[in-house]
């Protein structure tokens, strides 16, 4: 799983895949001391079949205390790091995976319609919890290590 380090890598491998490859951009985020430490991630699955391959990034801020807050970051650099891909996609399936889950028992849900909106009005596809695999297990596992 190599780090990103600039998009042109990610675009260029994304432009050797096949029409049938998808790809998903997430994001999640752990609090670490004073800090939020973000992953993003952008899974390039292969012909939608044939395994994957992940690129991600890590950004570090002051700590956010507000879960709706630190929950909307998460959805802003998710959209962000897709639309900065969204010239190479072409007409490959294209998501963007929220790590909210619409249950209104679980906290993330408080703002399940305002993320959508968001994803929605940049034109992309929003998915979340239990199908946005990029954001609540992909980004979640490498968060796991800070």
């Amino acid at each position: 799983m190599p780090q990103i380090k600039n998009f042109d890598e990610v675009r260029e491998f994304i432009k050797s895949t096949s029409e049938k490859t998808a790809i998903y951009v997430g994001c999640d985020s752990r609090q670490v001391n004073d800090s939020t430490v973000f992953v993003i991630v952008i899974v390039v699955h292969i012909d939608s079949c044939r395994g994957a391959k992940v690129f991600w990034k890590t950004e570090r801020v002051k700590r956010i205390r507000s879960l709706r807050q630190r929950l909307m970051e998460e959805v802003s650099r998710a959209v962000y790091t897709a639309l900065e891909l969204i010239d190479v996609v072409g007409n490959r399936p294209f998501e963007v995976h929220l790590d909210i889950n619409p249950n209104p028992q679980h906290n993330s849900s408080v703002i399940l319609k305002e993320a959508i909106g968001f994803v929605l009005a940049q034109g992309l596809k929003p998915v979340v919890k239990p199908k946005a695999i990029a954001a609540s297990s992909v980004a979640d596992y490498i968060t796991g290590k800070y």
